[in-house]
C-alpha cells in the first residue's frame, strides 16, 4: 500500500505521515515514510529567486531516487509526503490512496511565521511558497481520487485508514 500526502508547507503532512506510521505499527504493519524534503538536490544546483535558493519548484527534487527508494522498500505501508507529492504523474500512479491537506492562506502564513526548521527566510519568501503551492502543489488528475481533508484541525486517522482497507 502506498499513500501519497500533499498540501502546502505547514499543512500537517509530516505530522500526518508520522501518525499513520504509528497507527500501522500498533497494528503490526511496517511503514516507511518518504519525505520529499529528503530528496532535494544539492543547494548549489538549485536555481535562485531574488538571490535565495528556490526550493519551491518540482525540478529541485530527485524524483528518480525517490521512486527507486519507494520501489525498493519492503514495508507493508509506504507513505510519501511533500508539497509536490502529486506533481509527477509517474508518482501519482503509484499511490493506492491520495490524501490532500488543505489550509487557508491565513493559517499557512501564521504557521510559516513560526517555522524555525530552515535558515531565516526573507519576508517575501512565504508569499513565494504560497504561489508555488498554487502552481505546483495542487491535486492533479481526477479530483475524485483524492481524500481532501482540512489541515486546520486534527485529522481523523480512522477516516484515512478506512480508505486503505477497501481491498
Amino acid at each position: 500500500m502506498i499513500i501519497g500526502i500533499g498540501g502546502v508547507s505547514r499543512a500537517g503532512k509530516s505530522t500526518l505521515a508520522a501518525r499513520l506510521a504509528d497507527f500501522f505499527k500498533r497494528n503490526g504493519q511496517t511503514t516507511d515514510i518518504f519525505c520529499q524534503d529528503e530528496y532535494v538536490k544539492p543547494k548549489i544546483s538549485i536555481p535562485k529567486v531574488q538571490g535565495v535558493p528556490d526550493w519551491e519548484r518540482p525540478s529541485t527534487i530527485k524524483w528518480d531516487k525517490l521512486t527507486k527508494d519507494i520501489e525498493k522498500s519492503t514495508a507493508d505501508i509506504k507513505v510519501v509526503e511533500g508539497l509536490f507529492s502529486f506533481y509527477p504523474a509517474s508518482l501519482r500512479k503509484m499511490y493506492d490512496l491520495k490524501v490532500f491537506l488543505e489550509i487557508s492562506k491565513e493559517t499557512f502564513q501564521q504557521r510559516k511565521n513560526t517555522d524555525q526548521r530552515w535558515e531565516e527566510e526573507p519576508d517575501w519568501y512565504a508569499e513565494h511558497v504560497w504561489r508555488s503551492y498554487l502552481k505546483y502543489g495542487q491535486t492533479k488528475g481526477d479530483k475524485g481520487e483524492y481524500m481532501i481533508l482540512s489541515g486546520e484541525s486534527e485529522v481523523d486517522l480512522l477516516k484515512i485508514v478506512s480508505g486503505t482497507t477497501s481491498d
